[in-house]
């Protein structure tokens, strides 16, 4: 029988569903940032699933073993230069989802702006 698992991601949900709720008691700022921290993270995950790299990244190096040394070797990973078709829709899903909640956070934020 498989041990239960938590998984933060359900947790952070849940708040989200709770903050979305409350819009109308609670102040924008806070309903703009329940929008906008979702929409960052989904498009971070869009961006790894896709293969796109981002600025401001670890630097890439690949280890090469020879005669038992190790080898650190820098530039690109070996990796092929087209998009993995499998990753395809999981990541323009991301992406959608992502830049729909940070359309709707820019949204929130010019209404109170008075833009």
């Amino acid at each position: 029988m498989p041990a239960l698992r938590f998984d933060w991601r359900w947790l952070a949900l849940f708040a989200i569903i709770i903050v979305l709720a409350n819009t109308r008691s609670l102040p924008w700022p806070l309903t703009a940032l329940a929008l906008a921290l979702p929409a960052g993270w989904l498009l971070y995950q869009a961006a790894q699933t896709l293969g796109i790299s981002l600025p401001g990244g670890r630097p890439s190096t690949r280890v090469t073993y020879w005669r038992g040394r190790r080898i650190e070797t820098s530039g690109p990973p070996r990796r092929n230069a087209l998009w993995n078709r499998a990753n395809l829709a999981p990541g323009l899903l991301y992406g959608v989802v992502g830049l729909a909640l940070a359309l709707a956070a820019l949204a929130v934020v010019a209404r109170n702006l008075g833009i």
